[in-house]
Order: structure tokens, then sequence, then C-alpha cells
């Protein structure tokens, strides 16, 4: 586990404050920070981290997030790890209009619905709801069906759960079509 000595690094009861974003990152201005990792932290409240416009890679996994709000204003976000929260409503994720990864893997998503609000996102290809590795899972994956439904829902993905999708939206249909 990575050490933090610095004071002004740990999330001020579990919110992100510019502080800890600044003092995380090196960086003086929150529109300058283009990969931001704040993994473990006890982070409750993202506060203001819709402040950083141009963020395209942000790792919060382990965390105590239920709250996504504020990601809604991150639309060059490409790559988002939030595996091990307490997310179940997705909403604000479908503002992202770059996402290509997202990795919701141990969290609260009960059902398919839920992932509804996501399919406007045309550059999704990788999509984790689960992590046997991690032992990482969310209740919508009890009912085994789960992954075909998710290639229907999402036609361009190309990974679901860490694993390559075959059938009609993998590169290997297109080749053999």
């Amino acid at each position: 586990m990575e050490a933090r000595a610095e004071a002004g690094e740990e999330a001020e009861g579990g919110r992100i404050t510019a502080q800890l974003l600044k003092a995380s990152t090196g960086e003086f201005a929150l529109e300058s920070i283009l990969l931001l990792k704040l993994r473990g932290r006890g982070i409750a409240d993202l506060g203001c981290l819709g402040d950083c416009a141009n963020l395209e890679w942000l790792d919060l996994s382990g965390n105590c997030i239920s709250q996504l709000g504020p990601l809604a204003a991150l639309k060059s976000l490409a790559v988002l790890n939030l595996s091990a929260n307490r997310v179940c409503s997705l909403e604000p994720l479908g503002a992202c209009e770059s996402l290509q990864s997202l990795n919701l893997a141990g969290n609260l998503v009960s059902s398919l619905q839920q992932l509804q609000c996501l399919t406007g996102l045309r550059r999704l290809e990788s999509l984790r709801l689960r992590d046997a590795l991690g032992h990482l899972s969310n209740p919508v994956c009890a009912g085994g069906a789960y992954r075909s439904a998710l290639g229907d829902m999402f036609p361009g993905l190309k990974a679901i759960d860490g694993e390559r999708v075959s059938g009609r939206g993998s590169e290997l249909y297109q080749l053999c079509r």
C-alpha cells in the first residue's frame, strides 16, 4: 500500500477537496489533471471532482462512494474504475460521452434496468460488473444470463467482466461475416 506522508493528502472526512487533488497530483490547477488515482482512501463524497474538466483516467476503487453526481461533468473521461464501492445509481455516467472502459465490480447494481442509462455511451468497449479474482460482484450478476443481456444492450462492447465478447459484436464475428 502506498504511504501517504503529506498531511494534505488524506480525504477530509471522506470528501474530495481541491487540496486533496492538488496534493495527490502535484498539479496547481484542477483543469490540468488528466490522470487521478484515489483508491482505498475512505472517500464517500466526490466533492469538487467535477472541476477536473480534462480528466481522462480515474481510479476511485475501494472507497465508500454511493453518489456519482460530479462525474457527469467529466466529458473527457475514458477510463473509470469504481470497483468496491457502494454505487447503485449510474445516471451521471450517461453524460461521460468519452467513456471507453468502466469497472463497476463490487457495487450494488441489482438490475439490468440500472444500466439502461449507459446505452448512449457509443465508445464504451469494456464493462466489468464482476471480478472473480478480486471476489467482487454486483447483485445483478446472480442471474446467469446477465452477460448475454449486456451484449444485447451494448453491441459495441468488446469485453465483459474482463473476457472478450464473442458473437455479433466481436471482431472475430465481423471477420467471419
